[in-house]
């Protein structure tokens, strides 16, 4: 069970588009799929996709604003998830190559 958990978390997060939506609501926070769609430069029907895996996974808030839902990150667990990460990358992967098979 934590196996798979663990690997649809990480499936999850390494997709690149999904990583681009995740950069653009890190940076600009809270948006509707209009402004992600303009801010990616993503197709709209991409961006619907990847949200509904972002919030399924709980990566991303959606909250109704009118006809129109306005998503952000996690505030609880991704946003201190993707600081961490930051940090590790910037202390210890500075050097890694993609190609290291270790």
């Amino acid at each position: 069970m934590i196996g798979t958990s663990y690997q649809r978390f990480f499936q999850t997060l390494a997709n690149e588009n999904r990583l681009k939506i995740i950069h653009f609501l890190q940076v600009h926070d809270a948006r509707n799929v209009s402004e992600i769609v303009e801010g990616t430069n993503l197709e709209q029907t991409l961006v619907s996709h990847n949200l509904k895996r972002l919030h399924n996974c709980h990566f991303v808030e959606a909250k109704q604003n009118g006809k129109e839902r306005i998503y952000s990150l996690n505030k609880t667990t991704i946003e201190p998830l993707l600081l961490l990460m930051d940090k590790h990358v910037n202390t210890y992967c500075v050097n890694c190559k993609a190609d290291d098979h270790e």
